[in-house]
């Protein structure tokens, strides 16, 4: 597919007209920071949806986290392997789904796979490398068939002791949809919801916030030559360039561009370029996250991130993510980051760790057979895209190689 789109001439636009101020509402929760962005202009009635919002992740929270010894989830892997444990709606639907895409995924996404990240040491975040040994007896207690559901009672069992259950990769984007859902509930209709730096949820727009596409202007409407000033070939008239207008001319175009509540006072022609698309989200580069590598434009869609920016070990000269392959037992390889883009938030997170053991083939592959879906696959020396449409990425053209 190809993707196109003009950093210049969006940043320079940003500089005439920038994006409206945000109230950005801020809470701890499993491990890492939840805002909620929300337009200053609605701010003050929102605001009480998004404390509300953000109790309903600190209530998953304390029933999804394998950290806190009175949750859910932490009572299941203890009491699983000896009996029926039932467990709560919530708590159900999020297994329901995890299960469902480890199915999907031919098992590269694995709610089971905890025995490997141990055996592995990132759960103590210290990597090392263990022995062919430890790594056969942690897949012996890793896979979803060892998980029984009982749907009449809503109960779940193991079938041997040392299985467990871990929603980490999955369960900060079930609480973005969960939070979602109250904020429309309430009626607050712009919103950007983010878990981290992996996890995010847009709803409605940011004011002023368009994408603008300088080239497409110049190229829409560049006056044709007079009748003196033909191509000595075809004899046709030339097409001369647009004259290069002043700082002045431009901030004029910009405010006639973006201020219209609608498109209907912009050129025909351009109005794919300049309009609003939501929410900008910057894609860091893997191995050095203050650059980026693009933007993402994201309007009532969700995006999950998974990467090993952060959590690695050098062994024998290779690089070993923390991002495990349940079915080999050994850590992902070839894949640095990936990207999805889908109306759920708790899919996109199971999709980016499945998509990081699958690697773009088998990627490109899922994508194909669900067009809802959409990624960006980040190789050691390439990039690739998937079910995007060319107007939702911008690649910066500073990063064009990895290594």
């Amino acid at each position: 597919m190809g993707i196109r789109g003009n950093q210049t001439s969006w940043e320079s636009l940003n500089r005439v007209v920038p994006p409206g101020p945000l109230t950005i509402i801020k809470r701890y929760a499993m491990a890492c920071d939840f805002e909620v962005a929300l337009n200053d202009t609605t701010a003050e009635v929102d605001a009480q949806f998004a404390l509300d919002a953000l109790d309903e992740i600190d209530r998953l929270e304390s029933r999804l986290s394998i950290f806190r010894s009175d949750s859910t989830i932490s009572r299941v892997n203890l009491l699983a392997s000896e009996l029926d444990v039932p467990v709560e709606e919530d708590v159900w639907e999020i297994l329901c789904m995890a299960l469902d895409y480890a199915e999907q995924t031919q098992g590269a996404f694995d709610p089971t796979a905890s025995p490997l990240w141990r055996v592995w040491g990132f759960a103590k975040r210290d990597g090392e490398f263990p022995s062919a040994e430890a790594i056969a007896q942690a897949r012996e207690k890793t896979g979803i068939a060892h998980v029984r559901l009982n749907p009449e009672r809503r109960a779940v069992a193991f079938d041997q002791s040392g299985v467990e259950l871990n929603f980490g990769a999955i369960g900060k984007g079930y609480a973005l949809d969960r939070a979602a859902q109250i904020l429309l509930e309430g009626g607050v209709n712009d919103f950007l919801i983010q878990g981290g730096k992996s996890s995010a949820l847009a709803h409605g727009g940011r004011v002023n916030d368009y994408r603008y596409d300088a080239e497409l202007e110049s190229s829409a409407d560049a006056p044709v030559a007079s009748a003196e000033e033909l191509d000595e070939e075809s004899g046709l008239p030339k097409r001369r360039g647009k004259r290069a207008r002043t700082a002045e001319e431009d901030a004029a175009a910009a405010l006639e561009a973006w201020l219209p509540s609608d498109l209907t006072s912009i050129d025909p022609s351009l109005r794919h370029a300049n309009q609003r698309t939501g929410w900008t989200v910057g894609l860091s580069h893997p191995l050095a996250p203050d650059k980026r590598l693009g933007e993402l434009w994201l309007q009532d869609t969700a995006l999950g991130s998974s990467g090993s920016t952060y959590q690695f070990f050098r062994s024998g000269g290779k690089r070993y993510s923390h991002i495990i392959d349940p079915r080999s037992g050994y850590p992902a390889q070839g894949v640095l980051a990936t990207t999805v883009l889908t109306p759920s938030a708790a899919v996109a997170d199971a999709l980016a760790t499945a998509f990081f053991v699958l690697g773009p083939e088998q990627t490109q592959a899922y994508c194909d057979a669900h067009p809802e879906v959409g990624a960006i696959v980040i190789l050691e020396s390439e990039r690739h895209c998937s079910g995007l449409e060319i107007e939702v990425f911008n690649l910066s053209d500073q990063t064009l190689r990895l290594y």
